[in-house]
């Protein structure tokens, strides 16, 4: 994954979790599984901006807004646990 993409998929992560930014960025290199997450906190994200825009939307802006909540648990669960090697 290029620099700029890894930028962007942990965009929403950063402006989140910003006093942790080299944490974060070490994990999305080195942890599979935090990459992913990354990945899911970033669809999760968008979505619930695209859903917000509309009108009628509010089941699923709840669902969305408590699947990010989740998401932000174990992201930050993990960067708070992370050890260097």
């Amino acid at each position: 994954m290029e620099t700029n993409e890894i930028v962007e998929c942990i965009r929403p992560l950063l402006a989140r979790f910003s006093e942790d930014e080299e944490v974060v960025r070490r994990l999305v290199a080195t942890d599979g599984t935090f990459d992913a997450l990354c990945h899911q906190f970033r669809r999760v994200t968008d979505l619930l901006k695209a859903y917000e825009a509309e009108a009628d939307q509010e089941a699923e802006i709840e669902w969305l807004k408590r699947r990010r909540a989740g998401l932000e648990e174990e992201l930050l669960t993990r960067i708070e646990g992370y050890q260097p090697r």
